[in-house]
């Protein structure tokens, strides 16, 4: 992605903290909040400058805390990463209401966001979203595998950050080696077609470096809030809601949706046959669209 249309920023946090973000697009628009998947960063946004410009909408992808120019937070929550953000905002000066993506894991954040500050929110954007892992009503609905992911989350937390620590090491040493591998042992057909596109695997490469920076630890805080109860209620949110999932997802099956339905006031599904976990790769275009239409 050319370096004039993807502009690093850092904003320094009331605590002391600093938030890293990455600006795509235009200071002058409305902006576009992109909360990247798990183990992942700002830098996983599709090349879109000539659609930003048509749309004048400016993307703004912050690193959540751990992940790349982000100051470590140990108490890091939902709730305390969309303060974060919203802080950002305000000492960008970001006008109007805000558009709101969230892929993966990033789609709880977008939820929290929306939640907390509905009246900054005109719409909310869930792309391939993961459940809340604290909430026994989404638990219920979990494969045996995040359910795994759940307990070892809860009672070998020490073993993860270890873990997170070696993943980052093998990151940083051997990028190109570690995306294949990454891309071969996690997903399934439907996303190893997607992600060994030759852009998107360079992407994705360079984004998730970044997600394992200082040694893992925002993955691994990121994965202490996902799991923790959540601080919000979904009913809060008044954005209109799309969640765009494909029936081919081999993360997170389509059938527990129903759960965010039954709890959004506004949420509608939209399902993308044959598309898997990186569907937003693929319809960056139309995604964007629909915020802007959202946003009128």
């Amino acid at each position: 992605m050319p370096t004039s249309f993807a502009q690093p920023l850092t904003i320094s946090l009331p605590d002391g903290r600093r938030l890293g973000l990455t600006r795509y697009g235009s200071p002058a628009h409305p902006a576009v909040i992109f909360h990247h998947g798990y183990a992942s960063s700002g830098l996983s946004v599709p090349a879109c400058a000539a659609l930003l410009a048509e749309l004048q909408l400016q993307i703004l992808a912050p690193d959540r805390p751990g992940v790349g120019q982000s100051g470590v937070d140990e108490d890091m929550t939902l709730a305390s990463s969309a303060a974060d953000v919203v802080f950002a905002c305000e000492a960008l000066a970001v006008p109007g209401r805000l558009g709101v993506a969230g892929w993966s894991a990033g789609g709880l954040h977008g939820l929290a966001l929306a939640a907390l500050y509905p009246a900054r929110v005109a719409s909310l954007q869930l792309l391939s979203t993961i459940l809340p892992f604290g909430d026994p009503a989404a638990y219920q609905d979990f494969t045996v595998g995040w359910k795994a992911v759940r307990y070892a989350n809860e009672y070998l937390p020490t073993l993860g950050k270890l873990a997170f620590a070696e993943i980052s090491e093998k990151w940083h040493a051997e990028p190109e080696k570690t995306i294949d591998e990454f891309l071969k042992l996690i997903f399934g057909p439907p996303e190893q077609v997607v992600g060994f596109e030759p852009h998107n695997r360079a992407l994705l490469r360079d984004a998730a470096v970044q997600g394992f920076a200082n040694d893992g630890q925002g993955v691994y805080f990121d994965s202490r809030a996902i799991c923790q109860p959540l601080p919000f209620s979904l009913a809060a949110i008044q954005a209109p809601t799309t969640l765009w999932h494909g029936d081919a997802d081999t993360i997170w099956p389509p059938e527990s949706l129903h759960y965010l339905t039954e709890r959004v006031p506004q949420a509608r599904v939209k399902m993308l046959p044959g598309e898997g976990h990186m569907l937003y790769l693929k319809h960056w275009e139309e995604i964007l669209r629909q915020v802007r239409e959202d946003m009128k």
